[in-house]
């Protein structure tokens, strides 16, 4: 297993309203994770999604010789 501060090098910090804040508390309780844990678990899925969706590059079809 990683060590977290050797995978997780960077600082964030936000500010939150009241309102925010209750609501990160009550998704925080609802998954048994503290704030940190509810940030990187929805932007995980979040950018899963994105990636999942993305348009797949066109493959250059070869054409087959006439005869």
């Amino acid at each position: 297993m990683h060590e977290t501060q050797a995978m997780r090098e960077k600082l964030f910090t936000m500010r939150v309203s009241d309102e925010e804040s209750a609501r990160l508390e009550l998704v925080a309780k609802h998954y048994g994770l503290n704030a940190a844990g509810v940030l990187r678990m929805l932007v995980k899925r979040e950018a899963d999604a994105i990636v999942a969706n993305r348009p797949k590059p066109a493959t250059s079809k070869k054409r087959s010789a006439k005869k």
